[in-house]
């Protein structure tokens, strides 16, 4: 059975409002379909919505105040003794690193709850210019190291 996503899932994931996630919903840039009155998504959904152009400047602000406010020690949500944040550089081909991304979200998903929403989570950007994928990262540090595997 396929494993289906919440707004509230891929906001999480993403580090984006619930209120943004229905937006995008609503301008028809992230697709799904009702069950029962909610809207779920599907990987497939989810891969073509991370691929959209729409959501990487959203993201990439973000990510930006998310690693600031790491650094700042501000954002709260983060628990542990040994937390993480790795911004993580490629040099490869878009297509090659997006199986590389959808295998880490892959991952990220298949963790224990106890680790999600607050603290495991990750973004993705390509920088053509420079044939370049960064992945920014925040995970515990035994998940960090699993995931630096998948992206050998």
């Amino acid at each position: 059975m396929e494993k289906l996503h919440t707004v509230e899932d891929i906001a999480q994931m993403l580090s984006l409002t619930t209120r943004t996630i229905r937006n995008y919903i609503k301008d028809g840039i992230l697709k799904g379909r009702k069950i029962g009155g909610q809207w779920r998504f599907t990987e497939e959904d989810l891969k073509m919505f991370m691929d959209s152009e729409t959501l990487t400047k959203d993201i990439m602000n973000r990510q930006k105040q998310d690693v600031l406010d790491f650094i700042d020690g501000v954002n709260t949500d983060y628990t542990g003794e040994i937390q993480t944040c790795t911004i993580i550089d490629i040099y490869q081909e878009n297509d090659i690193l997006i199986a590389k991304r959808d295998k880490l979200g892959e991952f990220i998903n298949s963790a224990g709850n106890e680790l999600k929403p607050n603290y495991m989570r990750f973004s993705y950007e390509y920088i053509e210019s420079e044939s370049k994928g960064r992945i920014t990262l925040f995970a515990p540090p035994n998940y960090l190291i699993e995931a630096l595997k998948i992206l050998e």
